[in-house]
């Protein structure tokens, strides 16, 4: 969940009335005319931190993909300090020696996919700062939501694209078009 974006719902919605624009779900709003660049550091350690992740959920599942639950128990913690370097909480990487096979795949897969979510979200992000005709609309209509919504939102005249959370798919952020926004309400923001 973005809090801020969220925490600035109330100020924002007007210029998504004035504009016609209706997103169900909706979980928070930015003005992509306040937003900076996320930098390519920044990307690479958040892109590090959700493989790191996805890792670890594989291995407190039993190494099964595409479950809803993982094991919080001695026993996947046995697991996790056998496949995978923790630095405290973070995964800071795979003891690759200790990983074969099917394993070997499912980690390399988690990454490839992990990197790919991650890649996506932030550049699209970074596209449209800055651009004070953009607004970014964060959803809850993401993933596998996405396609009981699709034809509602990509049927519109202001919609430009969506790009999925990189954390929770269910999310997502949804840019835009609306009329450029004067100084003063800029402003106020």
């Amino acid at each position: 969940m973005d809090l801020e974006a969220h925490s600035r719902t109330e100020k924002l919605n007007k210029i998504m009335a004035d504009n016609g624009i209706v997103v169900p779900r909706l979980r928070g709003l930015r003005l992509m005319s306040d937003e900076e660049p996320i930098s390519s550091k920044t990307i690479e350690t958040i892109t590090k931190d959700t493989w790191g992740c996805e890792c670890e959920d594989a291995v407190r599942s039993h190494f099964r993909y595409g479950v809803s639950w993982c094991e919080y128990s001695h026993a996947t913690d046995k697991l996790v300090n056998k496949y995978l370097i923790k630095n405290g909480y973070y995964v800071d990487g795979i003891r690759w020696n200790r990983v074969h096979g099917k394993r070997r795949k499912l980690f390399k897969y988690l990454i490839k996919t992990a990197t790919k979510k991650v890649r996506n979200n932030f550049m699209t992000f970074n596209k449209y700062c800055g651009r004070d005709d953009v607004l970014c609309i964060y959803a809850r209509v993401g993933g596998g939501n996405w396609p009981n919504y699709r034809k509602e939102i990509e049927t519109q005249p202001w919609f430009i694209e969506k790009a999925d959370y990189p954390y929770d798919s269910t999310y997502c952020d949804i840019y835009v078009r609306i009329n450029p926004i004067a100084k003063e309400l800029k402003g106020e923001n």
